[in-house]
């Protein structure tokens, strides 16, 4: 690679990662932390690789550079300041890539950018996204284990995410979603379409195919597991087996892909003719403004974020209990709300009726209102049966969620969060009511308040609502 780029870069990089630093290292913990996203560690590395392999091309580009990204950096630094402010980690994580793409447009020019577009685009799966299909995923695998059930004619029932046959009960829980395979899957078939083909509308079709054949396979997975504990007796396909299976799911997805791409792959396109005639020679003058341009605006990008403050030691008080309820140790409901700055757990004289809230200060060094770390019910107990939305005041729409155990058990959970006087059961209602707090500099206290019970009685949780109002 050309000297020269690397030290036009060297500014502006070293700018962006103070910026964005604690974004970054956020980025790899989640890396290390969760198998769906190992895959992300190699990413850098594979976009590097790609632009190694066009070293001699890149010699033969004049180096240039461009206004319109230092324009466009616009918009991921808006959706990492709104992201920093609510608390949404995904936000910030898409934004800080966002901006180093551009970062690099920007200090390149868009002639050698058109050239190294891939390498360039190919960094988007360095930011972990994809837990936000996980919901959709599990009822996904649940419809086609049902479908090939049916086809093979074995008997099932299905109650939500729990598949019941005549001698064992399968629970679709989060890790059978194909998570974890799928954005790894979807990150490689991206890299081979843009490796076997030439033609724009292959690339797209192939792409596509990487997303929805993972997919298919993992129902096509789980059906194989419950037949295995069908036709064993549930000797099998349990515990560890589904780990053994998943890699072998995950070996199969892999080399079906990379044979797909390799028998319909395009011939290997022609050596471009470059003419450096062809690329105006830019003053120096222009190429220094650019990256002055864009390491000042980092640099206040990073300032303007630190206002962002909010008093985390602020002290929060409990909220006072209604008549005949009183505090309990522990419930088997198993809602968790992590560093909360106070939590009440307690319930009513004959235990039909559980409350919990949890209050958290605005902005807090560690934990917040809206976060993934935070449970509603406990997981490995309760599965999700059907959720809808109740009106518990003029101005107070909570979400009503059922919830089923292995032991047919159902729990009924109202639940609703409030930033100072707002309320809302939307999460992104309650990051944007956050930001709004936070950008304008006013104090307030988040929460979030939950009522379980196995006799539902909307009264009561209206009163409730009413009382804490």
């Amino acid at each position: 690679m050309n000297n020269s780029i690397l030290f036009r870069l060297a500014l502006p990089i070293i700018a962006w990662g103070l910026v964005f630093s604690a974004t970054l290292q956020e980025m790899v913990q989640v890396w290390m932390q969760s198998k769906t996203y190992e895959h992300c560690f190699l990413i850098v590395p594979i976009s590097l690789w790609l632009v190694w392999q066009k070293r001699q091309d890149i010699r033969k580009i004049p180096l240039s550079s461009s206004w319109i990204p230092v324009a466009l950096l616009t918009f991921p630094a808006m959706l990492w300041l709104f992201g920093s402010a609510a608390d949404i980690s995904l936000f910030q994580h898409v934004a800080s890539v966002i901006s180093l793409q551009l970062i690099i447009w920007a200090v390149i020019g868009t002639p050698l950018a058109k050239h190294l577009w891939f390498p360039i685009f190919f960094l988007i799966f360095a930011a972990p996204f994809g837990d936000e299909l996980v919901p959709a995923l599990q009822l996904i695998t649940a419809d086609l284990s049902v479908f090939f059930l049916n086809l093979v004619n074995i008997p099932v029932y299905r109650e939500g995410l729990y598949l019941t046959i005549p001698n064992g009960l399968f629970h679709v829980a989060e890790a059978c979603s194909g998570i974890r395979f799928l954005i790894s899957s979807v990150a490689l078939g991206t890299l081979f379409a843009y490796l076997q083909f030439t033609h724009w509308w292959k690339r797209i079709l192939f792409t596509g195919f990487s997303f929805v054949f993972p997919i298919i396979a993992n129902g096509i997975r789980a059906f194989g597991i419950i037949v295995i504990g069908y036709l064993s007796d549930m000797e099998h396909a349990t515990g560890a087996d589904h780990l053994v299976y998943g890699w072998v799911f995950f070996s199969f997805v892999i080399v079906v892909i990379f044979f797909t791409a390799s028998i319909f792959a395009d011939p290997p396109a022609k050596q471009m003719a470059f003419s450096i005639q062809g690329y105006p020679q830019e003053s120096q003058n222009k190429s220094h403004k650019v990256i002055g341009t864009l390491t000042m605006a980092l640099l206040s990008l990073g300032l303007w974020e630190q206002t962002f403050t909010s008093d985390d030691s602020k002290l929060i008080t409990a909220r006072e209990l209604p008549q005949n309820v009183s505090p309990v140790a522990d419930t088997d409901w198993g809602i968790r709300f992590a560093h909360a700055k106070q939590q009440t757990l307690a319930q009513n004289q004959d235990g039909s009726m559980t409350i919990y809230n949890a209050r958290y200060a605005l902005r807090q060094d560690e934990g917040e209102i809206i976060s993934g770390n935070n449970q509603l019910f406990n997981k490995e107990l309760w599965s999700p049966l059907s959720s809808n939305t109740v009106n518990l005041a003029p101005d107070l729409t909570a979400t009503e969620l059922t919830v089923l155990n292995g032991a047919g058990k159902k729990l009924t959970i109202v639940y609703w969060y409030c930033i100072a006087d707002f309320c809302s059961s939307k999460p992104m209602d309650i990051k944007l009511a956050q930001a709004t707090h936070l950008l304008t500099g006013q104090e307030a206290t988040a929460e979030i308040i939950a009522v379980a019970s196995t006799k539902p009685n909307k009264a009561a949780i209206k009163d409730l609502a009413k009382h804490w109002q």
